[in-house]
């Protein structure tokens, strides 16, 4: 029944948690909003081994934003200090958690929309009243993503494969062999638009001021359902928040 679920109701969940997790500044309320994320992205049966491999990335990103928010912002109660220079205080610590819990947030929306069918997912966006122009490139959008990903990935393998192994090389030295890498990344996805654009024109894309579909989505009771739960829900975190903070 989940993998029937109305790709409407997916995004109506996905746009209220998404804006729960940039409304709310207290982390405890982030917090909880991201195990509300992480179950439902489990209730969708989303891929977990890839969610949590990009969330071992985020955490270097952590790192950085906690020493970033520690040097700049002197404020809250200084934990390590070097010298008169403070690295890492509480409330560096509180804002850079606050901001991996919204990366976290943004990356479990992301495999939680990744679980609907594109075919679906436009036709459900059409239904909104949303342009099918706008439908068809937020799909593209969707389905694109993971292709510079795969492009990024496969060009650091080929810089391995000629034996450099980054994690060694000093932090200058990384920066510029990261830099180098978006020119052929960038440039393979540029290629990949072209070759989807001419494709979709040789299909006759706008060929016709209306376009028909013989797909029609229709909510069903679990969805109504999953709809109001989600919106109570969203209401009553906002309400907890206003009268906790």
């Amino acid at each position: 029944m989940i993998k029937k679920t109305d790709p409407r109701v997916k995004l109506l969940i996905v746009m209220c948690i998404s804006s729960l997790g940039l409304f709310f500044t207290k982390t405890t309320m982030l917090f909880v909003v991201f195990f509300i994320g992480l179950f439902l992205s489990r209730v969708f049966n989303t891929n977990f081994l890839v969610l949590l491999k990009r969330i071992k990335t985020i955490l270097y990103l952590f790192t950085v934003l906690i020493l970033v928010q520690s040097i700049f912002i002197q404020t809250g109660d200084s934990l390590i200090n070097l010298g008169d220079i403070t690295i890492l205080t509480t409330e560096g610590l509180a804002r850079g958690f606050g901001y991996l819990m919204r990366v976290l947030i943004i990356l479990i929306s992301g495999a939680i929309i990744a679980t609907c069918d594109m075919r679906r997912l436009v036709q459900g966006l059409v239904q909104m009243r949303l342009p099918y122009d706008f439908a068809f490139m937020t799909s593209i959008g969707v389905k694109f993503l993971p292709l510079l990903m795969e492009e990024l990935k496969d060009t650091l393998t080929a810089i391995q494969l000629r034996g450099i192994d980054m994690r060694k090389l000093p932090i200058k030295e990384r920066i510029e062999i990261i830099s180098y890498v978006f020119t052929p990344v960038f440039a393979g996805a540029l290629t990949k638009a072209k070759k989807l654009s001419l494709s979709v024109e040789c299909r006759g894309f706008r060929a016709f001021d209306r376009r028909t579909s013989i797909l029609t989505l229709k909510f069903t009771a679990i969805d109504y359902m999953v709809s109001a739960i989600t919106l109570i829900l969203t209401v009553s975190l906002i309400a907890a928040n206003q009268h906790l903070f």
